[in-house]
Formats: structure tokens, sequence, C-alpha cells
């Protein structure tokens, strides 16, 4: 079966979280979303905060936090 995703646009500016968020608002409605961040694609139906962090950063949510300290 072929996933249709809907294509999510974001502002320039925009935070990983304000992503995650959005593409979670869709799977809890039962839809699929996709959306790129930092030439990242991120889908609503596998994105988790810190999946979303390791695929743009290479690190989770708390090993980034640290690193940026």
């Amino acid at each position: 079966m072929d996933k249709r995703y809907e294509q999510v646009e974001f502002l320039p500016g925009s935070t990983v979280e304000h992503v995650v968020n959005e593409l979670l608002s869709y799977r809890e409605k039962g839809k699929l979303a996709v959306a790129k961040f930092n030439d990242v694609t991120l889908y609503s139906d596998t994105v988790t905060l810190d999946s979303a962090y390791r695929e743009i950063t290479g690190k989770t949510k708390k090993e980034f936090e640290e690193y940026l300290r």
C-alpha cells in the first residue's frame, strides 16, 4: 500500500520542537504528514523529538542541549 503524506511547510526560524509538535498533531488526527527541516525529511508516523534531533544534529535533544552548554 502506498502511503500518501500531506506536505507541511514551515517558516524560516521554526524550531525542531515546533515542527515535531505539528507533525505529532497530524498523527493524533490519524493523518500522514511530511516536513523538511534543515534538509532532513521527517514523517508524522515515525517522528519523535529525540529521533528528529538525532537525524538533524546527530545527538538526542538532551545530548544536544548539554553540548550547547
